[in-house]
C-alpha cells in the first residue's frame, strides 16, 4: 500500500479507497488536488480542480473521486506535476499523456490551448518508449528507454534536447 497518510487531502477517501492505492501524485498550490492510480489499473482524481488539472472534462472541483475512464486500464507507471498548472504520466508501454494549463506548450499537442481531459503527448514521441516524465512550471520532459530525453517548452513540439 502506498503511504498517503501524510496528505491531508487523502482524509476524504475511505480506509477501503486507500488500500486500493497503487500510486499516486498529490499537487496544487496547497497540496489541494490528487490523482492516484488503483492496483486496478483505474485511475481518479479529486479536489480544487485549478486549470483543469483534474483532466475530468470540465472545470467543476469534487471531493469525491472521478474515475478517468480514458486512463483506467493504461498500466500507469510514472505521474508528474508541473506548477503550470499541468499533469503529465507515462504508462508501462511508453504512451505520455498530458493536461492542465498549455501557455508555453508544455502539453506537446502543437497548440497553446488549455488541456481540459488527458491527451496523448506528441507524435515523435509515439517512436520511443517513454519510461520516465517530469514537469517544470512551463515546461515538461520525457526521458526514453535508450536514454533520450525530450522536452516541451514554447515550441509546438518535442524536440530532442540530448542523447546519452
Amino acid at each position: 500500500m502506498v503511504d498517503v497518510g501524510k496528505w491531508p487531502i487523502f482524509t476524504l477517501l475511505s480506509p477501503q479507497e486507500i488500500a486500493s492505492i497503487r500510486k499516486a501524485c498529490v499537487f496544487g498550490t496547497s497540496a489541494n488536488e490528487a490523482i492516484y492510480v488503483t492496483h486496478n489499473d483505474e485511475v481518479f482524481v479529486f479536489g480544487l480542480n485549478c486549470s483543469n488539472c483534474l483532466g475530468t472534462g470540465d472545470n467543476q472541483s469534487t471531493i469525491v473521486p472521478k474515475k478517468l475512464e480514458a486512463l483506467c486500464g493504461k498500466k500507469i507507471k510514472s505521474l508528474s506535476y508541473g506548477s503550470g498548472p499541468h499533469v503529465l504520466l507515462s504508462t508501462e508501454d511508453g504512451m505520455v499523456y498530458a493536461w492542465g494549463h498549455n501557455g508555453y506548450s508544455q502539453l506537446g499537442n502543437g497548440t497553446t490551448n488549455q488541456g481540459i481531459a488527458p491527451i496523448q503527448v506528441c507524435t515523435n514521441l509515439l517512436i520511443k518508449q517513454v519510461i520516465e516524465v517530469a514537469c517544470g512550471s512551463h515546461h515538461s520532459m520525457a526521458l526514453a528507454a535508450d536514454g533520450e530525453q525530450y522536452y516541451v517548452q514554447l515550441e509546438l513540439q518535442c524536440q530532442k534536447l540530448l542523447q546519452q
